[in-house]
């Protein structure tokens, strides 16, 4: 398979997903972070999932081609059953789960962008950094062993290469 052949399916899927779809998926992040720190709920009720669906109009209102690159299957196979091995409890997870199939793989293997937005905080109150055009997380790394993370797809690198690199990029100082 190629990005091609990966983005025409997902833009199929796309516009076999309705407006109610996606008002029941952010019924179920809301639902699912509920119980979270009042700036993590924010976040991740707001921030993320803005970030996912202005990708989800994107992959909607596509006219372009992206640039044809070969995706490994494996990879692509790995990443749909760590996903769906995620999700199965709450009624509304479905129309989640239906929704992030079609944002997920787009934001891996056509636009290589992270999995959050530059900016958001994560747990212990580091942010998504993109100094210099790579994208940097603070706990990459550290969800190796969580075997459904999805954390290794992702374009970011570690923090701590940053830290390796160069400590005062873009003439500003991070907080590690």
């Amino acid at each position: 398979m190629d990005t091609k052949e990966l983005l025409a399916s997902l833009e199929k899927d796309a516009r076999r997903i309705s407006n109610n779809d996606i008002m029941k998926a952010r019924s179920f992040m809301l639902n699912y972070v509920k119980f979270l720190p009042e700036k993590y709920k924010k976040a991740y009720s707001t921030e993320l999932f803005s970030y996912y669906y202005e990708t989800f109009m994107e992959i909607k209102g596509l006219r372009s081609n992206p640039v044809i690159e070969e995706i490994d299957i494996e990879t692509y196979n790995e990443l749909v059953k760590n996903y769906s091995q995620q999700f199965n409890e709450d009624p509304l997870e479905s129309y989640f789960q239906r929704f992030m199939s079609v944002v997920t793989p787009y934001l891996i293997f056509i636009t290589k962008k992270p999995l959050h937005p530059v900016g958001m905080i994560l747990p212990g109150g580091m942010t998504i950094m993109e100094p210099n055009g790579e994208y940097y997380c603070p706990i990459k790394n550290k969800q190796t062993e969580v075997d459904i993370a999805l954390c290794k797809y992702c374009i970011c690198k570690d923090n701590e290469e940053v830290v390796k690199t160069d400590r005062y990029m873009c003439g500003k100082s991070f907080r590690y």
